[in-house]
């Protein structure tokens, strides 16, 4: 990506007070790296953060809950957002958060910040395809996935990247289970993902965990719904 191109970017991406200049030149420097390297998908992701509404916080490992999460940024107006109908999915990021932990940073280095942004923007994506679906009223419309769906297609972004991204990368993704050697070649491991996914967060087809619109509160109801008589 040219030098003009990421100073557009500068410009455009939200960063919340937390995030000091070094720090955002990195995230910058991560986002580059996984347009740079990644595949189609990886830089819609990279895209999606770097040029709606979104807004990227930093914090502590235990206030971020792990090297980073997603939630909502203001529940009440996602709510009256959605309520008032036709709500895009750049302009629903807005009402999301993706927040990354200081210790992520300082001791994952690059790596640990491009991990990160490939599974927590994986989130936030979700979460804006949530609100704006929810938006439109329309049931066939509705995107609304299980926490086990979250968490296996956010976990699968992050494998293909690792994978595309060989090396450390790759050495990392093994060890978490994400990627494996099969006859020689290094490939995503679903089966490991699923373990994973079982064994660390007890999320299973089975036990699929809550749906999106129930991962905050107020809970996020279709545009036409009302709550107490509210909206």
């Amino acid at each position: 990506m040219s030098g003009l191109s990421s100073d557009l970017f500068a410009e455009i991406m939200i960063f919340d007070e937390s995030v000091p200049e070094t720090d955002r030149n990195r995230i910058h420097q991560a986002l580059d790296d996984i347009e740079h390297h990644g595949d189609r998908f990886h830089k819609r992701v990279s895209r999606f953060i770097r040029s709606s509404d979104l807004n990227v916080y930093l914090g502590t490992a235990k206030n971020v809950g792990g090297s980073g999460s997603v939630r909502l940024a203001d529940q009440w107006g996602a709510r009256r957002a959605v309520g008032s109908g036709g709500l895009a999915m750049f302009d629903a990021a807005a009402y999301v958060r993706l927040n990354i932990a200081r210790e992520t940073i300082d001791t994952g280095g690059q790596r640990g910040i491009e991990g990160t942004f490939v599974h927590e923007g994986k989130h936030a994506m979700d979460f804006a395809m949530m609100l704006a679906t929810f938006s439109s009223a329309a049931e066939e419309k509705i995107f609304n996935p299980t926490a086990f769906q979250r968490e296996l297609s956010a976990h699968l972004t992050s494998a293909f990247y690792l994978r595309l991204r060989g090396g450390e990368y790759a050495e990392e993704g093994i060890g978490l289970g994400l990627l494996e050697v099969r006859q020689g070649e290094l490939s995503v491991s679903t089966s490991g993902i699923r373990k994973r996914l079982a064994q660390n967060y007890g999320l299973t087809p089975e036990t699929p965990g809550r749906t999106l619109d129930t991962a905050s509160f107020p809970r996020i109801r279709p545009a036409g719904k009302r709550w107490f008589g509210l909206f």
